[in-house]
């Protein structure tokens, strides 16, 4: 009977993963037909250093997993409760083998995207071999564990400001500075300078969506519309001063100027690839401001209530769901004018 259901699960999650790779694969071929017109204009459009934005963006990719999630890391909990007692330490997990799946597949896509010699794909795991795979110490391994952790608290904690305010504190740039300033602007400068993992997802979106806008189409702008209000979000967080100063102006006027500023850099650059009309780039730029801004502002998950999807195996949370998808209006308007 066991035997009987360990068999009837393994099938169950291998169709699961059949029909979703059916469904990627078919996507990956057609997404370039959604929007003909589109297509061509990007065609056209696209510059020639796509491959060396491909590269710059899978480096900066790269660098950016490292610092939040080491490829080579172990638990506190795990140490003292599994590998400790059994005489070994081991710094690989399920985590590690997923990115290592991840960063493969992110290569054999921009390999095919640019129609690059599909060995080419091995240098995206290998580069993240060589950057991750060092020789660690137990010290170094538990400092990796918990900076995986933080890392990871995004998903896990379902509060925004903690979670932000923790990356921000274990990823900042600290240097002791005599200047002293109240300045509001010059203060967000100084953040940014700090959370330099902002400019560097920045530069990561930039360039993988230059080398899969050739397959992908109008799909990498939307892709690229979802992933630069994240970079909003946090320049947004980084410009919110309320509460350190009192008023309206710095709660909600400076994080607003700064998602607006971000989504101005972001239509910038799908003026540049995509040739779109002045009124569909001014309602990305509405879009991406709201997304952004809406994704800055603090939120948190304070109840949570299961739905069963009955007969399908699985349940979510209307409150994660919402959690994890605010400012979603934002990225569908960008979607739906651009079938105008």
């Amino acid at each position: 009977m066991k035997l009987l259901s360990t068999a009837s699960s393994a099938l169950y999650y291998a169709f699961i993963a059949a029909l979703i790779a059916s469904v990627s694969v078919y996507a990956w071929q057609n997404a370039a037909e959604v929007l003909p017109s589109l297509a061509q204009r990007t065609a056209a459009a696209l510059p020639a250093t796509a491959t060396i934005g491909a590269g710059v963006g899978s480096l900066a990719l790269i660098v950016l997993l490292e610092a939040l999630y080491p490829l080579r890391s172990l638990s506190l909990s795990r140490w003292v409760y599994v590998d400790r007692p059994r005489g070994r330490m081991r710094g690989v997990d399920k985590l590690s083998i997923a990115q290592l799946a991840g960063v493969s597949l992110l290569g054999l896509a921009l390999c095919a995207s640019l129609r690059l010699p599909l060995y080419a794909a091995m240098t995206l795991p290998l580069l993240r071999i060589a950057l991750g795979w060092r020789s660690f110490d137990l010290a170094s391994l538990l400092r990796a564990g918990r900076t995986r952790a933080v890392g990871s608290s995004s998903f896990g904690l379902l509060d925004s400001e903690v979670s932000a305010d923790a990356i921000a504190s274990q990823s900042a740039r600290l240097r002791p500075s005599s200047r002293a300033t109240t300045s509001p602007s010059y203060l967000f400068i100084r953040r940014l300078y700090r959370r330099w993992y902002i400019p560097l997802g920045a530069v990561a979106v930039i360039g993988l969506t230059l080398g899969l806008v050739p397959q992908l189409g109008s799909l990498a702008l939307i892709g690229f519309a979802a992933a630069w209000t994240i970079v909003g979000a946090a320049t947004g967080r980084a410009a919110s001063f309320g509460r350190i100063i009192d008023g309206t102006w710095p709660d909600w006027g400076f994080p607003l100027t700064a998602t607006a500023g971000a989504a101005v850099l972001g239509t910038a650059f799908i003026a540049a690839v995509w040739k779109l009309p002045v009124l569909v780039l001014a309602a990305c730029c509405l879009g991406l401001t709201y997304a952004s801004f809406k994704r800055s502002r603090p939120a948190r998950v304070a109840t949570m209530n299961i739905i069963d999807t009955g007969g399908f195996g699985a349940s979510f949370s209307p409150e994660v769901f919402g959690y994890f998808l605010r400012g979603g209006y934002g990225i569908a308007a960008v979607a739906v004018v651009l079938f105008f």
